[in-house]
């Protein structure tokens, strides 16, 4: 062993550049290696956050034909007595040209264990429900959105196509590029009118009395 490592020494004296790139090409590797493992934590860290946002436990319902629904149809079911959340999503660009996805949901109506209504519990429900309304937002977002954590709750971002968010409010559960909102403020910024995404409830929740 001592033998080995008295050639290797010796070949290296006599070839310091070769020693050199040996040097260089470990660092290298241990940065890249470094790098790669924050990487994945970070990964890992925005996977486990999505699944717990969106593994929410609810069932949805669909129209049979396929045509979208709306809010006529989600108070029809109300009024019925059904116990059913109606849901709005699409996608809102920031002005660098960043696509974020934007969930619109009525926290009084979802069941009260959901994670998209305990995204942020902190905030005042009467703000989030009422204009200007609030936009609950994950910090991975903020950068996005041209927002520093410090200015966060008096920002009132502007949109690429010149609509502006509600004020902002950091809702650290959620996964990057992901808002949410009061419904009705979703449907003035995505312009929906009278459709919405879809219809939850809970899961496993008896609706055995639902319209043809």
């Amino acid at each position: 062993m001592t033998r080995v490592l008295s050639t290797l020494l010796s070949h290296y004296r006599r070839h310091p550049g070769q020693l050199m790139m040996l040097l260089l090409g470990l660092w290298v590797a241990s940065a890249l290696w470094s790098g790669i493992q924050a990487i994945n934590a970070t990964a890992r860290d925005s996977y486990a956050r999505a699944d717990a946002l969106f593994d929410t436990q609810l069932d949805q319902l669909e129209r049979r034909d396929g045509t979208p629904l709306n809010r006529a149809e989600y108070h029809a079911l109300r009024q019925a007595g059904l116990p059913v959340s109606p849901m709005l999503e699409g996608e809102v660009v920031t002005q660098d040209g960043t696509r974020l996805t934007l969930i619109g949901i009525d926290p009084l109506t979802l069941p009260s264990d959901n994670a998209l209504a305990q995204a942020n519990t902190s905030a005042s429900l009467s703000n989030f429900l009422s204009p200007p309304w609030q936009t609950r937002v994950a910090p991975d977002a903020l950068a996005a959105l041209g927002v520093t954590r410090e200015n966060a709750s008096a920002a009132t971002p502007t949109l690429s196509d010149d609509k502006t968010l509600p004020p902002l409010v950091l809702a650290p559960a959620l996964p990057p590029g992901t808002l949410i909102m009061d419904i009705a403020a979703a449907a003035r910024l995505l312009e929906s009118n009278d459709e919405i995404t879809r219809i939850v409830t809970a899961r496993g929740q008896s609706l055995m009395r639902l319209p043809d």
